[in-house]
């Protein structure tokens, strides 16, 4: 009976130490995918927006549209939109008609150039509008 009870409860340790593992294993699994995913969120959230040179502006957008087109497009108006508000941040406090016409223009100039980032079904992308001396021209230049 001696012998019977010892492996019982060996047996009962074992597959409760196999248990726990396979359980350690799951887990561990799971979190650093999301981790990876929301370093790369984090990555694309904190790019650089606004003047990256005087010749570089940029600004970053997401979509979660279902196509790829639909989710340019979408990306690429947000961005003309984004790109207007901040760059108004940077002209002189009164623009005339003029200016503020100029900077729509430039606003939309820009090009979508980073498309291939997709986490969790939201997709990322990067704006940029190049032009020389473009930092100039939006801070003293426009009217």
């Amino acid at each position: 009976m001696n012998k019977s009870l010892t492996k019982i409860i060996l047996s009962l340790t074992i597959v409760i130490l196999i248990w726990n593992c396979k359980s350690k294993e799951t887990k561990d699994v799971a979190p650093q995918s999301k981790d990876t995913e929301n370093i790369t969120v984090l990555e694309f959230t904190k790019a650089k927006e606004g003047f990256i040179s005087d010749t570089l502006f940029q600004v970053a957008v997401s979509s979660v549209l279902e196509t790829e087109n639909a989710r340019l497009e979408e990306a690429k108006t947000i961005a003309e939109q984004k790109s207007l508000n901040l760059l108004k941040t940077y002209t002189i406090p009164n623009l005339t008609d003029k200016g503020r016409k100029e900077l729509r223009e430039i606003s939309k100039e820009g090009k979508i150039v980073d498309k291939n980032i997709s986490v969790g079904g939201r997709y990322f992308f990067l704006y940029q509008i190049q032009k020389p001396n473009l930092k100039r021209l939006v801070t003293k230049d426009l009217e």
